[in-house]
């Protein structure tokens, strides 16, 4: 981990909270960098900010950063994994619904997500769509 480095994970789209994210890096332009691994709307207002990778696998950012800010919950599993603190952000009232109801808002998510694994997420998806049949 290197202190003062961000990376965001997701979707670059409004939707997402990442004007809220904007709001709060101003503060810390000057003490953080940041790299974006996602693509969309508003990547030429992220490039103002950092690095944009496009849409590529985010461990190798995420294991040199302090902060991941993911798009989503698989982002933000990818950042506790890798050590990450995470930094949430919402501009509606979905986005911090899905956010506050989530494990990703408690503590002790961290240690549960270091044992986590792709495969054990697509089993879990696996067992769901086939108690639905």
């Amino acid at each position: 981990m290197v202190p003062h480095k961000i990376v965001y994970v997701g979707r670059l789209e409004e939707n997402t909270g990442l004007p809220e994210f904007f709001k709060w890096f101003r503060s810390l332009v000057k003490r953080y960098e940041v790299v974006f691994v996602g693509d969309g709307v508003l990547r030429k207002e992220c490039e103002k900010y950092g690095q944009v990778c496009g849409f590529t696998n985010p461990a190798p950012y995420l294991r040199q950063a302090e902060y991941c800010v993911p798009g989503g919950y698989l982002a933000a599993f990818e950042g506790l994994s890798s050590g990450c603190k995470l930094k949430l952000f919402w501009n509606n009232k979905v986005k911090e619904d899905y956010w506050k109801m989530s494990p990703f808002m408690r503590k002790s998510v961290a240690g549960w997500a270091k044992h986590q694994s792709w495969q054990k997420v697509a089993d879990e998806y696996l067992n769901l769509y086939n108690s639905l049949k």
